[in-house]
């Protein structure tokens, strides 16, 4: 009975969208941010920030409904509803290469 449960709960987590604190950032080549004065890259960070926040609230809404649709009608349906995980990594990216050109050369 306890292996039925525990494939039943992982059939239902394989077709749910990832949790956002669990994709890692992408590599972002840092070319165009190298010549970006301190006040714009301060700038450009602050815009991520809110990117990455707004993505983050729908990749955390995509797994919800997935979680929902799995739970409610067919173990699988959830993995059409669609995520932002490559948005998501390629934000965390920018933020990286931002915060490590920001700390080289505006502190």
């Amino acid at each position: 009975m306890k292996s039925l449960a525990t494939a039943i709960i992982s059939l239902i987590l394989i077709g749910c969208a990832a949790s956002p604190s669990s994709i890692q950032p992408a590599a972002v080549s840092r070319v165009g941010y190298s010549t970006m004065s301190c006040d714009n890259l301060e700038l450009r960070m602050s815009q991520e920030i809110s990117n990455l926040e707004n993505l983050t609230g729908e990749q955390l809404s995509s797994r919800n409904w997935d979680i929902a649709l799995n739970l409610l009608i067919i173990p699988g349906l959830g993995a059409l509803t669609g995520d932002q995980e490559e948005a998501i990594a390629q934000s965390k990216g920018r933020m990286v290469v931002m915060q490590d050109e920001f700390a080289t050369r505006c502190n």
